[in-house]
């Protein structure tokens, strides 16, 4: 379940921790920083990251190496591979650590890949709003094609389908809620890999409530997004 107080949260959170990695004078709270932005392991922190291999403090740049590792993105390799000279051992190692397994993530499989369909089409309420959202949050994988249809892949790679509705979406006493429901099928005999609900929160009034119902279901498709990040990690 997310919990938002309104529709930017999140983001000014991570504003706020990106200020902090790379402006504050106390190489505790940048340590902190660097480590709470690994674990929300949001790609809008790895500009704020990669600055952050060069700070003058070596934990500071061994726990932003590995926090890029965690958000596995492949714009973050040549940045860790240039760390891997670090005078620090402690450095050289976390970023060997993240390179290597943002290069396992993205290849996912030998010569493959993942092509991903979302499906999302029935008549719930809401559906269009979380496919939409989907299709830009799932582009954002690393590894991941995005396809229509009983998309053809390589002899090494895997093709799964993203299908799911809106459960719930509701709004009452200054409050939107909503819940999804998804799994990952393989593609085209849609045997189910994976199931997962996510949910949100959100704060609304008056003529908010339209605005706050999209923002609601946006907030939870960006959590199925991780949900299937993290299975598709375990593919081989």
């Amino acid at each position: 379940m997310v919990a938002l107080v309104g529709g930017l949260a999140r983001a000014d959170r991570l504003q706020d921790l990106c200020r902090a990695l790379t402006q504050d004078p106390s190489y505790k709270v940048r340590v902190q920083a660097a480590l709470i932005l690994g674990k929300m392991a949001d790609k809008r922190a790895l500009d704020s990251l990669k600055v952050a291999l060069r700070d003058e403090n070596e934990s500071v740049r061994g726990v932003a190496a590995t926090s890029l590792g965690r958000i596995g993105d492949r714009d973050a390799l040549s940045a860790l591979q240039a760390a891997q000279a670090d005078p620090s051992e402690f450095v050289r190692s976390q970023a060997k650590k993240a390179a290597d397994m943002i290069q396992a993530s993205a290849g996912l499989s030998d010569g493959g890949g993942v092509t991903l369909t979302v499906g999302f089409s029935g008549k719930a309420p809401g559906n269009d709003i979380v496919r939409g959202a989907l299709l830009r949050e799932l582009a954002r994988i690393s590894g991941v094609t995005m396809a229509e249809g009983n998309a053809a892949v390589g002899k090494h790679g895997h093709s799964f389908v993203v299908d799911g509705s809106v459960q719930r979406l509701s709004a009452g006493g200054g409050q939107v809620d909503c819940d999804i429901k998804a799994w990952v099928a393989t593609n085209p005999d849609k045997a189910i890999k994976m199931l997962t609900t996510e949910g949100a929160s959100l704060s609304a009034s008056g003529g908010e409530v339209e605005g706050a119902k999209r923002e609601c279901l946006k907030a939870a498709a960006e959590a199925i997004k991780e949900d299937v990040g993290k299975f598709l990690r375990t593919v081989k």
